[in-house]
């Protein structure tokens, strides 16, 4: 389903809204022709109430859902920033070691936050990381490790710049392992079944015109809270997503730092 994020947010939650009205419509028709099921005004009451009791259970467990692509958005969104904030130490520490050959992989670092931004960024909205950016890599890695340093501050320095170093490549593992990031199958399992029973149950009510519209509009919530789940589920996909604002920033700092 996928395919779902290339849409608008709106158009997504207004979606999954009105496909659980239009189910929760049609469904009785399908209902009544189950004998043991035929809504009747002997269990309407009884119904009602396990109906009531089923859409709070629902409406908890779309909330604590919630909950949990909200963490999963906003551990995603810290990924970048502290990968925005290593880029920024990495460059920060090659200007103050004040050699030539650290200077000259300051031009190197900038090209590849650049690429994160460019080539990266769009590849991982398509849940692949990107080979240019990787292949931009390479000569910030060559260039620190042919740093040799002579006095006792630059050893001091050059020991921050390895530790910045590999502090940048471990964020962006972790930035392309986020990709995978999403709720498990079991949390959509158990919505799922529970949006089903509730709409199993709602549509042995016995209906008259006031009960089909505050029904509708049950369901009509119950969908507008799946779609935002939906929309939050993919930290690196939809309208929503995790933008690269915090490097974008982190690019100007570079900027500023080279005309100083």
């Amino acid at each position: 389903m996928n395919w779902l994020y290339s849409f608008p947010d709106l158009f997504i939650l207004i979606s999954f809204a009105a496909f659980l009205v239009v189910v929760i419509l049609a469904l009785p028709s399908l209902v009544r022709r189950l004998p043991w099921m035929k809504p009747n005004d002997a269990n309407t009451d009884f119904v009602l109430r396990t109906q009531a009791t089923l859409f709070t259970m629902t409406s908890l467990v779309l909330a604590f859902t919630l909950v949990e692509a909200e963490n999963n958005f906003r551990k995603a969104d810290a990924l970048i920033s502290t990968e925005a904030s290593q880029l920024n130490r990495l460059d920060r520490l090659l200007n103050r070691y004040g050699d030539l050959a650290a200077q000259a992989v300051r031009p190197r670092l900038l090209a590849y936050a650049q690429s994160i931004v460019s080539d990266e960024w769009p590849a991982m909205l398509k849940g692949t990381p990107s080979e240019k950016t990787r292949a931009a890599f390479v000569p910030i890695s060559r260039g620190i490790l042919s740093l040799d340093p002579q006095t006792n501050r630059e050893t001091m320095i050059y020991g921050e710049i390895l530790r910045s170093f590999d502090a940048v490549a471990e964020s962006r593992d972790a930035r392309l392992a986020a990709l995978s990031v999403a709720l498990p199958a079991a949390y959509w399992q158990v919505v799922l079944f529970a949006v089903l029973m509730l709409l199993c149950v709602s549509s042995t009510v016995q209906r008259t015109p006031f009960r089909t519209t505050v029904l509708a509009a049950q369901m009509a919530v119950i969908g507008a809270f799946l779609g935002f789940v939906f929309i939050q589920d993919q930290p690196f996909k939809g309208q929503m997503a995790v933008d690269a604002e915090p490097i974008v920033h982190t690019i100007a700092i570079f900027k500023e730092r080279n005309v100083e």
